[in-house]
């Protein structure tokens, strides 16, 4: 029994391995069968199983992955790259053809014969219908189609591996997001940059919306100034096409060098050669209505695909607001119209410091308009060289936007420093100040209906009253009405209108305001006016990007308000960027309160509109008297009241300049130059600049960091 018993043990051994084998091999393929157990009434040991992957094939499969994901790369950039070739085929054909039969229009002196016109003008491209130039077109549009997809695509990609990723701690996740704003807005600088035209204002606009995060704003900032030249002679082929004239038929003499190059157009200095005037002549440059129709089109495109892969992030409002206004605004007959408009409205006026070029003609591509020597309104160096105040300036400045707004209804929609100059008064005006404001580039103007700017005008007025609760209330109400915004998106709200991180009661949740101090009670109680403080910055910047949620409740708020009221923050934005580039001394309400006073005439206006309205209708009664009297006060109580405020501040900032003039003189040891530099706000500026230059170098210092370790690693 003994070899017998051995021949068993020496069975039951492969078995037991086999058997683990087998248990391995589980999850591999088929097993071999097992043979027939011996003795038949002896039990098999249990099998044993290890932690082994539930997928059939591991390595196989995760090839099977990778190759899955590399096939749809493939597809998606091939799908992308025939619909843009495929629009641009389909434009470049329909396009051409459709201008074939264009003819130049005949000038005009502010007086045309209706819009329809006007808008059938608007629909007519650029002429070219000979087939070597259709097929350049087509190749062009390919490529700036392609440059732009490119740029989106990447940064949607980037946005979703980063906000799929894990992290460590809520600080490495806030740092990684403003890292991918950084990278993601460089992109698209570079983008906008080579694409040029629509795209540089595109940049423009998105840079002048505080509520961007300040990474995306800050990087897009220089295409407010940096715009390509056109060459003359291309120029000078679009002249001719559109007036029937050469440079040399139809002036004097033409300087080669451009006096501005905007997004759109730029302006050469030139002499009328029948009237012997001189003139800025502003000319469209030829690319840009080229491929306006082909740049739009994308642009909605992406905007939609952007939203399919991010349904929370929609930027339509985006490409509504280019679709609608874009047309308009390469129609320099419209914007003759508009400046003309905004003349008449500042005639009612017996001084005024504002001024507008005259326009002797114009046509659809071509705009002669007066010269006007001036500096933009933060040359602070001329504005002492011709004894300008600056916080007269900046007075004047928001008398000017403040009647535009909440007066006249009819406001320029985009005054940036570039499109404001400033003069020493001329003979014959109507300012009563030493100097003159003339507004440029009337082509982007907006209108606000009477309700909508009176209950704008309370919201303001409720702002700067203190923070009772029938105060909190009354503003919650308002932003309903102006923004139809509801409690959730009230903070962010206010500091879009503001510019400023909050007031008491403003967000219930974040109830403390900047480096954790007790909100101020109204905008009349805030330490800094239009210059915001680092502190209250990092405030502002934290609150967006750690609050869960709020980049995307910020994009609601984009897309939910009224489209005029978005071009209202947006002209709140550049007015206070206006102020604080001057470097004024009177206190850091003034703005406000100017504000106030003008608000508190449309409301006055409007109530008396509607109490005149119920006194026809239902007769005189007390409470229609203790409405009347109720409105009069609050008129009564912000504009004499704060008026009073407003003179108090003149002689603010005439003791300040005085101080800063004399404790440099001391300082510096009685050098007057010096003094009058440090008076005149010149010091603050190069400070100011300074340090600007020197955020500008470190980001692009961290962003070329960024890409050159970006690149090791894809080397390794």
């Amino acid at each position: 029994m003994l070899p017998m018993r051995a021949g068993l043990g020496a069975l039951r051994t492969p078995v037991r391995a086999y058997s683990a084998r087998a248990a391995r091999e589980v999850h591999k393929g088929p097993a071999m069968p097992v043979p027939p157990k011996f003795p038949p009434g002896t039990r098999a040991p249990e099998t044993i199983l290890f932690s082994e992957p539930a997928v059939p094939h591991p390595h196989r499969a995760a090839n099977a992955n990778a190759a899955f994901r590399r096939g749809w790369r493939v597809a998606l950039v091939g799908g992308g790259a025939l619909l843009v070739g495929g629009g641009a085929l389909y434009y470049g054909y329909a396009q051409p053809a459709a201008d074939a039969g264009a003819t130049r229009t005949e000038p005009s002196i502010l007086s045309w014969s209706g819009m329809e016109s006007l808008y059938a003008d608007l629909k007519r491209g650029v002429t070219e219908s000979q087939a070597s130039q259709t097929a350049q077109f087509m190749l062009l549009s390919l490529a700036r189609s392609t440059v732009i997809v490119k740029a989106v695509g990447l940064c949607v990609w980037d946005y979703r591996r980063v906000l799929n990723a894990k992290y460590d701690s809520k600080d490495a996740e806030n740092e990684e997001l403003r890292q991918c704003h950084l990278r993601c807005a460089q992109r698209i600088l570079v983008a906008l940059q080579t694409n040029g035209g629509l795209y540089i204002k595109l940049g423009q606009h998105l840079s002048s919306v505080i509520l961007l995060p300040p990474e995306w704003t800050s990087t897009l900032k220089p295409l407010q100034d940096q715009n390509e030249p056109t060459p003359l002679p291309e120029l000078e082929a679009l002249f001719q096409e559109e007036t029937g004239k050469s440079f040399d038929e139809a002036f004097s003499w033409l300087d080669p060098e451009p006096l501005g190059v905007a997004s759109l157009a730029q302006v050469h200095k030139a002499c009328d050669r029948e009237t012997g005037q001189v003139l800025a002549v502003k000319m469209l440059h030829p690319n840009v209505e080229r491929f306006s129709n082909v740049d739009m089109r994308m642009v909605t495109i992406l905007v939609h695909w952007v939203k399919k892969v991010f349904p929370e992030f929609s930027f339509e409002w985006l490409a509504d607001e280019m679709n609608k206004n874009l047309p308009l605004e390469l129609d320099f007959r419209h914007e003759a119209g508009n400046s003309q408009r905004c003349q008449r409205d500042f005639e009612r006026y017996k001084h005024t410091c504002v001024a507008f070029p005259g326009v002797p003609w114009v046509f659809r591509r071509v705009l002669a308009m007066e010269f006007v020597q001036g500096n933009r309104p933060d040359d602070l160096a001329f504005l002492a060289k011709h004894k300008i105040d600056r916080n007269r300036v900046s007075q004047e400045l928001s008398k000017i936007f403040s009647q535009m707004l909440y007066i006249h209804g009819f406001f320029h929609a985009d005054p940036h420093g570039g499109n404001v100059l400033i003069r020493p008064r001329q003979k014959g005006s109507r300012s009563s100040e030493n100097f003159e404001i003339v507004l440029l580039d009337h082509g982007l103007y907006f209108e606000i209906d009477e309700e909508l700017r009176a209950n704008y005008a309370r919201f303001w007025l409720s702002l700067l009253s203190r923070s009772t609760p029938k105060v909190q209330r009354e503003r919650r109400k308002y932003a309903k009405l102006v923004g139809n915004i509801d409690d959730d998106l009230y903070p962010i709200l206010e500091s879009a209108i503001t510019g400023r991180s909050g007031l008491q009661g403003s967000d219930e949740k974040n109830p403390k305001g900047v480096q954790g101090k007790e909100r101020m009670s109204s905008l009349l109680d805030l330490e800094t006016g239009s210059k915001i403080s680092e502190a209250e910055q990092d405030h502002i910047r934290k609150t967006v990007m750690e609050k869960e949620g709020m980049l995307v409740n910020v994009l609601e708020l984009l897309r939910r308000v009224p489209r005029a009221m978005l071009m209202v923050l947006k002209i709140n934005d550049l007015t206070r960027s206006l102020d604080a580039h001057l470097h004024t001394t009177h206190g850091p309400t003034r703005p406000f309160i100017i504000t106030a006073r003008y608000c508190a005439m449309a409301a006055h206006a409007n109530d008396e509109k509607k109490l005149r309205e119920r006194w026809r209708t239902d007769g005189l009664s007390l409470g229609l008297l203790h409405e009347y009297a109720s409105s009069w006060w609050n008129y009564l109580y912000f504009n004499q009241g704060l008026m009073l405020i407003e003179r108090c501040s003149d002689v603010v900032a005439r003791v300040r300049k005085c101080a800063v003039y004399l404790q440099t003189l001391c300082t510096v040891g009685f050098d007057t130059q010096a003094a009058h530099r440090a008076a005149a706000g010149l010091d603050d500026q190069a400070r100011t600049e300074q340090k600007e230059e020197a955020d500008r170098t470190n980001a692009l210092r961290a962003l070329e960091a960024d890409g050159a370790e970006e690149a090791t690693a894809k080397a390794s």
